[in-house]
């Protein structure tokens, strides 16, 4: 009878035992993910609220943007890899398994820029120059501007119930510089700065009840860009400048 009870007791420590490590495989499971992923930055068009059509319909130039935040790369795109590095895909250990790629990042800021304006109010056309050059140019005002911030973190967490999920963080910051032409003086200066985390940060919500929204760390990435860029328009000391300005252009 001991020897049964012997060999009951050690096939039920074998199933815990077996029933723990498949618990660990199962939250620790990235098996699946590969070692590079390229990501759409995509404008959200209305996604801010309160600054449309709330601009004079004056002229604004948008340079191109000149400045894509390749700083933030943690190495060299691997061959084969598009674009440029733009966040990683961390394990529930913090360690990498996933590099982030976006391509044309500089082309896609310059057009939301354009858009935003058009958003708010304004006319605004593209332009293939980086840098303002202190002369005249067929527009009220001209807009020069860089990233100086674009980067996502997705990374496994797992709860006290050891339930896994995934996190993603975004950090999108615009620094731009408007001049009058035809002065030399920048007209305003600033930095729009934007975070967002999927599942949002909630303080009243449990973790058991956090769900994320997006599928994609790009997509989390466009909401923080977004915001940054419309976000830039609702300034308010942006809007009483140009609300208030005179216009030279005739």
């Amino acid at each position: 009878m001991a020897g049964r009870s012997g060999t009951v007791a050690g096939w039920l420590l074998a199933l815990v035992t077996s029933g723990i490590i498949a618990g660990c495989s199962t939250v620790n499971n990235t098996s699946n993910v590969e070692s590079e992923s390229n990501q759409n930055l995509v404008f959200y068009a209305g996604l801010v609220k309160g600054f449309e059509h709330t601009y004079p319909p004056r002229h604004i130039l948008v340079l191109a943007v000149a400045d894509a935040c390749e700083n933030h790369s943690d190495g060299p795109a691997p061959d084969g890899a598009m674009g440029q590095q733009i966040g990683v895909t961390l394990d529930s250990r913090g360690e990498r398994i996933q590099r982030l790629y976006t391509t044309d990042l500089a082309g896609t800021v310059q057009k939301a820029l354009v858009q935003a304006a058009q958003e708010a109010g304004m006319i605004s056309t593209a332009s293939a120059q980086t840098q303002y050059a202190a002369q005249d140019v067929n527009a009220d005002y001209v807009l020069q501007s860089r990233v100086v911030k674009c980067w996502v973190r997705k990374q496994r967490v797992i709860d006290s119930d050891r339930n896994a999920s995934w996190q993603t963080m975004a950090d999108f910051a615009l620094d731009a510089t408007i001049y009058k032409p035809p002065f030399h003086v920048p007209f305003w200066q600033g930095v729009s700065t934007e975070i967002y985390s999927d599942p949002p940060d909630n303080p009243g919500m449990l973790a058991e009840d956090e769900a994320s929204i997006y599928d994609e760390p790009g997509e989390v990435l466009s909401v923080a860009f977004t915001r940054s860029v419309e976000g830039l328009f609702k300034r308010s000391d942006l809007h009483s400048l140009i609300a208030e300005d005179q216009a030279l252009r005739r």
